[in-house]
């Protein structure tokens, strides 16, 4: 194993953040921002980040891992959008690692953030998108389907107690589309192209953790024909959880990340 070095980095207003540093006779001139997700912290589930931090770096790819404002370490609230700080920390990581390119994202809303960066800013060259946009549609739909076929009788019968209980309690409005940062539907086929007349690369997964992406035509029909496209990885996962919870999972992600990594910007 080769030797990686690690420095706090002060990212302004209270936001703190971990480099992994490659070797010198190793470094690549890409870079890599991994963006804490909701309540979690820079090390990710179970610690992932932090293992996905050490070994791109031992690849030679320098991994800048963040909590944003209010989140872990970085105890003051936020003052300002996502967007205008991670704009800085993008400034603050190319000062410390010299590096003009990175690739950008992580889980959840982590996913949506880098996405939505890419599409400010060219020196995003790839994005890693784990559980991002997906619309509903005929395969969430024969998802479900498939879903119900497999259920056992006890499975039904939590299925009613379920509905009950929402019976019972106030009426909500709330859906993963209001709940995330997400375009209006059918912008993301238009924003995907522009990102690939750029020549940005993406990662791109579904695990089986999340109630809106049930089958892996619904990335298909999200993104139309340039889901097929050369600068798109797709994987999905439904055996995997949306944390990882599998030690199994997060080596698995963890090396294929690596190996997508190397293949796309061997450099």
């Amino acid at each position: 194993m080769t030797a990686v070095g690690e420095e706090i980095i002060d990212l302004g207003e209270g936001v703190f953040g971990i480099l992994s540093q490659p070797p010198p006779d190793r470094r690549k001139s890409v870079g890599v921002i991994i963006f804490n997700s909701g309540i979690l912290h820079r090390p990710g589930p179970f610690r992932m980040h932090v293992r996905l931090a050490r070994r791109l770096a031992e690849l030679g790819y320098a991994t800048l891992r963040f909590d944003f404002p209010g989140v872990g370490d970085s105890l003051p609230r936020a003052t300002r959008p996502p967007m205008q700080i991670v704009r800085d920390v993008l400034e603050r990581a190319q000062q410390h690692t010299g590096c003009t390119r990175f690739v950008a994202g992580g889980i959840c809303s982590a996913a949506d953030l880098g996405w939505q960066l890419a599409l400010e800013d060219e020196r995003i060259a790839g994005v890693l998108m784990i559980d991002g946009l997906a619309r509903h549609g005929r395969y969430h739909l024969l998802g479900r389907l498939m879903r119900a076929k497999r259920k056992s009788l006890g499975d039904w019968m939590d299925v009613v107690r379920r509905i009950v209980m929402r019976t019972k309690a106030p009426p909500t409005i709330e859906t993963v589309e209001n709940m995330r940062d997400w375009p209006a539907p059918g912008v993301e086929r238009r924003e995907l192209r522009r990102l690939l007349d750029r020549g940005t690369e993406l990662f791109i997964l579904f695990s089986g953790g999340t109630s809106y992406f049930l089958h892996p035509g619904q990335f298909y029909d999200t993104y139309g024909a340039d889901a097929r496209a050369p600068g798109v990885d797709f994987h999905y996962w439904p055996q995997c959880d949306h944390m990882m919870y599998s030690e199994i999972d997060r080596a698995a992600f963890i090396e294929t990340v690596s190996d997508w990594l190397q293949k796309r910007f061997p450099d």
